[in-house]
């Protein structure tokens, strides 16, 4: 009867306001920010009418233990269409599939198939990994910890038609980024490492990983409603909802409907997961059991390690990392993971002490008020400590996620990786350019907030002098100070580059249109040459354009264009190296004239411009394109 009661009060709390309430129980416990479980409902309704102008659709659901305290579907999953959100609401979860992926290698380790400090190339065809830059051995350990070395792969490891999606050993191929760094040293955040792993559970197990999760994850889980290959084809309910759902981009008074937005992720490990609320939370529950029962590991012990951590914050014994899962600073310490996709955010939290946890998710890229509001809702906000000496946070910092170190690929760097951080009107208050606050809190931590909704704990790492040189953000990269001077010339010699292919555009066509008027004078062909090398720079400096300035607006690259682009901008420098060495520039007219020092100023600031060009094309290694 109370079930059939609990029923007919959803059914009309949907109606009437859009907004499912399921109550697992009546108790007087509260949360740990101090909400009574009873007046929970009532929080979450009213953080939601605040926002609901700027909201597509959220789904939340907070539990304790294996019981539901409540869920909250609220809003369209495809407003075009008039189609409600609710319990059958397919949604992509993103980077949580990564979960996916850690839980079957722990799996594998328990039943003793994965070493998680061995050479991981142990466990792959020879040759596979032609990629690696340093003599220490990568480990699945270094995978979990994102401490493999890699940098962000910029090849496309999307596809938006389904014929095009290969199979993960190829994709992983075609994807391989540089390793930058040595395996240990920084935390770098890596899709490409993640599917890595399951390519190795693959290799191991002898299965297809999506073959493997489903019979080890899924179904001893119950999970019927969930799907990982990237067309979502390995579940055909799935793959019906999800073409119900719309994807939204909804931030400060901007509006899109981005409609169905598919995507096919070709590294599908690392975030092609797509299914119901009940189906995440299902899993996520799965961590808050005992571990000797947890139907996931067959070993007493496996879930209880899985939690542990596996590295700290530097210098502190504060946990960052537990086998692939971030621990999270907030009024409690939490343990899991979010995601994002093109048109989808999600994220999912326990609290192993307290025995609870929330899943949140939302049809919308980029959306962080429920994400992480409501995380900080239901858990507090991490607390500010007393009576320690604030550190100067100001400087220049650069995301280890983004930074960029072989080829043309640096200038990534450059312009997308960067955190400038500056002073604030009181002590230990600062601000961070595009991102909003950042305040210290201990003596060492600080709390970045984005004013909506997403607090981010870093942690400060110092030299053995006792200056800042990284802040470690809790979820997998590191900010690494960057010497100012150094910084400074990079991007004095960056605009200097900017500034001359900028310059060359007009004075290419002025030039072209002047140019019969010196036919009959001596530096006819001088103005000919100046032509060429003007035309040499124009057509260089737009394939530059068309090289970096996709990446930063979400595009990645295709290596056969990447290529053919390279090999024409080396042509063209060779060619204006050319005109610069032959010494065509100099004018024969020895009379400094007005006229004549106007045309002498022009051929050399096009000789000058042309030597910038050379520069940038060799300092920003634009003829090593082999090397992304």
């Amino acid at each position: 009867m109370q079930k059939v009661i609990a029923g007919v009060l959803a059914i009309l709390l949907l109606v009437v306001s859009g907004t499912t309430t399921v109550f697992a129980a009546e108790n007087s416990e509260q949360t740990p920010s101090g909400i009574a479980y009873s007046d929970l409902e009532k929080h979450i309704e009213d953080y939601i009418d605040v926002r609901k102008e700027t909201t597509s659709s959220v789904s939340v659901t907070v539990f304790n233990g294996t019981d539901d305290i409540l869920s909250v579907i609220y809003g369209d999953a495809n407003t075009k269409d008039n189609i409600r959100a609710d319990k059958d609401t397919v949604y992509e979860w993103g980077s949580i599939s990564k979960m996916f992926v850690w839980t079957s290698v722990m799996q594998l380790c328990e039943r003793e198939k994965i070493d998680l400090n061995a050479d991981v190339r142990n466990y792959l065809p020879d040759g596979f990994l032609s990629n690696l830059s340093y003599k220490e051995p990568v480990t699945m350990l270094h995978l979990m910890n994102h401490t493999a070395g890699f940098q962000e792969t910029v090849w496309d490891v999307e596809v938006t038609d389904k014929e095009k999606i290969i199979s993960l050993k190829d994709a992983l191929l075609s994807t391989a980024p540089a390793q930058i760094y040595e395996p240990g040293r920084v935390v770098s955040y890596s899709n490409w490492g993640a599917a890595l792993a399951a390519y190795t559970v693959e290799c191991v197990s002898g299965m297809d990983y999506a073959d493997y999760v489903r019979k080890n994850i899924f179904e001893p889980l119950g999970m019927e409603r969930t799907a990982i290959r990237p067309d979502c084809s390995d579940n055909t309910w799935v793959e019906s909802q999800r073409e119900k759902t719309n994807a939204y981009y909804n931030v400060q008074g901007e509006y899109e409907d981005y409609g169905e937005c598919r995507r096919y992720i070709l590294l599908y490990p690392a975030g092609s997961a797509a299914g119901t609320m009940s189906d995440l939370v299902r899993f996520a529950k799965a961590f808050l059991q005992d571990s000797s029962e947890c139907p996931l590991f067959t070993q007493p012990d496996t879930l209880a390690e899985m939690l542990s951590p596996t590295l700290n914050f530097s210098g502190t014994d504060t946990p960052r990392i537990c086998h692939g899962l971030f621990s999270q600073r907030y009024g409690v310490s939490l343990i899991g993971h979010a995601g994002n996709t093109t048109g989808f955010s999600a994220n999912l939290v326990i609290d192993t002490e307290g025995g609870t946890g929330i899943v949140v998710m939302t049809n919308e890229v980029g959306e962080t008020a429920y994400n992480y509001g409501l995380v900080s809702l239901v858990y507090g906000d991490c607390k500010a400590e007393t009576e320690f000496t604030y550190d100067d946070l100001s400087g220049i910092y650069l995301n280890s996620r983004a930074n960029f170190k072989n080829s043309f690929t640096k200038l990534y760097s450059m312009i997308s990786g960067l955190l400038p951080i500056s002073k604030g009107e009181t002590e230990g208050s600062f601000t961070a350019a595009m991102v909003g606050t950042v305040t210290q809190i201990s003596k060492d931590a600080c709390v970045m907030d984005d004013g909506n909704g997403l607090k981010t704990y870093l942690s400060i790492q110092r030299d053995d002098n006792g200056n800042v040189v990284a802040l470690q953000h809790m979820t997998g990269m590191d900010f690494q100070k960057e010497n100012l001077m150094l910084f400074v010339i990079k991007i004095i010699f960056f605009f200097l580059f900017v500034l001359s292919s900028l310059w060359m555009f007009p004075m290419l066509i002025v030039h072209g249109i002047t140019l019969h008027k010196f036919k009959q004078t001596g530096i006819w062909k001088n103005k000919v040459y100046q032509l060429l090398a003007e035309l040499f720079m124009v057509l260089a400096s737009i394939l530059i354009y068309w090289l970096i300035l996709p990446p930063l607006m979400g595009a990645s690259l295709a290596k056969e264009q990447v290529i053919v682009k390279c090999m024409m901008i080396i042509i063209l420098s060779l060619a204006e190296a050319a005109v610069l060495v032959l010494g065509i520039f100099g004018s024969r007219d020895k009379k400094l004239t007005k006229k004549g020092l106007r045309q002498r100023t022009g051929l050399i600031v096009t000789r000058i411009s042309g030597i910038v060009l050379i520069a940038s094309v060799l300092y920003w290694r634009f003829y090593q394109f082999w090397g992304c």
